[in-house]
């Protein structure tokens, strides 16, 4: 799957309850839940997004992940 495409799906969960009151956009914790849940490791998708600008660790993007059910 194409970035772009996970960024435009991404943007669905814009009104997930779970996401409110993060410090992270919302798009930004689609995108790496997504990466994360085609396959890419916990590091890998910390790793891009530290290449988008954004610094959050690998743990939060677990939170994010479990949050997301």
């Amino acid at each position: 799957m194409l970035l772009s495409n996970l960024l435009k799906q991404s943007l669905d969960t814009a009104t997930l309850e779970c996401w409110q009151r993060e410090r992270t956009a919302t798009a930004l914790t689609g995108v790496a839940v997504r990466l994360h849940a085609a396959g890419l490791s916990l590091r890998e998708t910390e790793a891009i997004l530290r290449l988008l600008g954004v610094e959050r660790s690998f743990q939060a993007i677990f939170q994010w992940v479990t949050s997301a059910g």
